[in-house]
């Protein structure tokens, strides 16, 4: 599958996941990243939605974005670089 495509279409999840929840605050324990508060609820809520509990903690290492909670489940999310989250791919364990 062309590479930039299936970029796309896991940003594409992510976003229509996170609109689904963004009634709902999440509740976030601790954030080391440099988002705006809005980019960090729709990156809270999509791990949320993947499994993890509230509240939960970002901790951003390079491109790499952990979001882990209360239970055992931890998400990676790829951000990259920018200065806002360009998601390129979720694994959730």
């Amino acid at each position: 599958m062309n590479k930039l495509f299936r970029n796309s279409l896991i940003f594409s999840l992510g976003l229509a996941m996170t609109v689904c929840v963004n009634a709902k605050d999440i509740k976030v324990n601790a954030n080391n990243t440099p988002y705006t508060p809005a980019d960090v609820q729709k990156l809270a809520s999509t791990a949320v939605k993947m499994g993890v509990s509230e509240p939960v903690n970002l901790q951003l290492n390079g491109a790499n974005l952990t979001v882990s909670g209360s239970s055992k489940t931890t998400c990676v999310i790829k951000v990259g670089e920018a200065a806002t989250p360009q998601i390129a791919g979720i694994n959730c364990k």
